[in-house]
C-alpha cells in the first residue's frame, strides 16, 4: 500500500514542495460532503490534480486513496468523466472481487488469543473507510468512547508515500467521533496523538494540526535494511514523532543518545545544540545545523547562503525559475488551494480544454473527408479505365 519507506529521497523533495522548479500531485480535498466520489477495491478515491510551479492546472482525475503505485490499483477516471451503466457494473463487480486481504473475520482469527472480537476493524486511513460497513463503524466509535474518551490514545505509523492531507482529514474524523462522547465542559480536551512520519513534512503537518509538534526522537525499524538501529543502518533516521502532547512530559531515553535542554524544556539529541541567536535547540536531521545571520535562521551544515537567491540552499542548487508562492497567480503570501484566482484558473482551462477539442473534432472531419473525396476520386479514375479498356477491345 503506498510508497515503501525505501524512497524517502523522492518524498523529501515532496515535502519540500516550496523549492523552484516543482511539479508533483496534489490531492483536492472536496469542500462539498454531498460530493460522492467513484470506488475502487479500497473505497472511495480521492481526486487529484498534477500540479508543475509557473504552469496552469490540468485536468483533474480520481485514483486510489491508498496504493500511489498503478500496479497495486489501476483505478483511474478523469473527473469530468460520465460512464455508462455497463461500465459502472463491471467496476462494482471488480470491486467486489479485488477487496483488500485480511476481512474482520480474519483479523479476529489472527487476534482472538490476544484479542476480544469487538477490537478490530479492516480499516483504510486514507479515506476514513471501513470494509465491513457501519457494523465496524460502531466498534470503532464504542472504543472511541468508552469511559468517556479516558485513557485512548491514538498511534499511527502510515506509509511514507501517504499524503499528509488526506491522513489529516481521516485524523480530523476520528478526533470528532471520540468527542461526541464528550459533554460541553469538556470540548476543549485533545486527543492525545502520535503521528510518526518523516520530518521534512513537519510544515504540512503542522498546517492542519498547530498544536503538534516534533519530537527528537528518531523512530527506528528492526527489519528495515535503512532505518533501524546500529551501525549497519543508515547513520539518522528521518523518521519522527508528531504529537499534540507537551515533549516536556516525553522523556527520550538517556542512553541513545538524547538530553533535556532547560532553555527549550525538552529533550533532544546531542548533536543538537542550543542556538542563542533562534533561542531554540534547531536541528531537523539529527545533525548540528549553523546559523546564518542573512537568513535570520538555522540552516542545515551543507547550505550556503545564495546572494542571488538572497537565501541558503545547496551549493550546486539552480538560481533560476519561480521560487515559493502560489502557482496560479505568483503571490507569496498564499499557496495554489488558497489562491482567489483558482475558480477563474478552472474556467480558462476548461474553455481552453473545449477550443482543443473543437479544433481535434475538426481536424478528424477534414481527415475523414479527404479520406472519403480521395476514394471517390479513385473509384472515378479505375471506372474510367475500365469503360477504355473496353472501348479498344470492341
Amino acid at each position: 500500500m503506498a510508497t515503501s519507506r525505501d524512497q524517502l529521497g523522492t518524498l523529501e523533495a515532496e515535502g519540500s514542495s516550496g523549492r523552484q522548479g516543482y511539479s508533483g500531485v496534489e490531492v483536492v480535498l472536496s469542500s462539498d460532503p454531498a460530493t460522492s466520489a467513484p470506488l475502487c477495491p479500497h473505497g472511495p478515491t480521492l481526486l487529484f490534480v498534477k500540479v508543475i510551479q509557473g504552469k496552469e492546472e490540468t485536468r483533474r482525475f480520481y485514483a486510489c486513496s491508498a496504493c500511489r503505485d498503478r500496479k497495486d490499483c489501476n483505478f483511474f477516471q478523469w473527473e469530468d468523466e460520465k460512464l455508462s451503466g455497463a461500465r459502472l457494473a463491471a467496476r462494482e463487480a471488480h470491486n467486489r472481487s479485488c477487496q483488500p486481504p485480511l476481512s474482520r473475520s480474519q483479523c479476529v482469527e489472527r487476534y482472538s488469543q490476544f484479542y476480544m472480537e469487538d477490537s478490530f476493524c479492516h480499516y483504510n486511513m486514507f479515506n476514513h473507510h471501513f470494509f465491513d460497513g457501519k457494523a465496524a463503524l460502531e466498534v470503532c466509535k464504542t472504543f472511541l468512547q468508552e469511559d468517556k474518551g479516558e485513557g485512548v490514545i491514538m498511534v499511527a505509523d502510515p506509509p511514507f508515500g501517504g499524503l499528509v492531507e488526506p491522513l489529516a482529514v481521516t485524523f480530523k474524523k476520528l478526533i470528532a467521533m471520540w468527542k461526541e462522547g464528550h459533554s460541553q465542559d469538556n470540548s476543549q480536551k485533545e486527543l492525545p496523538i502520535f503521528w510518526i512520519f518523516p520530518y521534512f513534512f513537519e510544515s504540512r503537518i503542522c498546517q492542519f494540526f498547530p498544536s503538534f509538534c516534533m519530537l527528537d526522537y528518531q523512530v527506528d525499524y528492526d527489519n528495515h535494511a535503512l532505518y533501524k538501529h546500529g551501525k549497519t543502518g543508515r547513520k539518522q533516521s528521518p523518521v519522527r514523532i508528531f504529537t499534540n502532547i507537551p515533549p516536556n512530559k516525553i522523556i527520550l531515553p538517556i542512553e541513545e543518545g538524547y538530553r533535556f535542554c532547560p532553555l527549550c524544556q525538552r529533550y533532544v539529541s546531542l548533536e543538537n545544540q542550543h542556538c542563542e541567536h533562534c533561542n531554540s535547540c534547531t536541528s531537523k536531521d539529527g545533525r548540528k545545523w549553523n546559523h546564518c545571520f542573512l537568513c535570520k535562521k538555522c540552516v542545515k551544515p551543507s547550505w550556503i547562503h545564495c546572494s542571488i537567491c538572497n537565501r541558503c540552499a545547496l551549493p550546486d542548487h539552480s538560481c533560476k525559475g519561480p521560487k515559493d508562492g502560489c502557482f496560479i497567480c505568483g503571490e507569496l503570501d498564499h499557496k495554489r488551494s488558497t489562491c482567489p484566482n483558482i475558480s477563474t484558473s478552472k474556467n480558462v482551462n476548461k474553455a481552453v480544454r473545449k477550443q482543443k477539442q473543437r479544433k481535434s473534432n475538426k481536424m478528424k472531419m477534414e481527415t475523414t473527408k479527404g479520406q472519403s473525396m480521395n476514394h471517390t476520386s479513385v473509384t472515378r479514375k479505375k471506372k474510367r479505365r475500365e469503360r477504355i479498356h473496353q472501348y479498344l477491345c470492341s
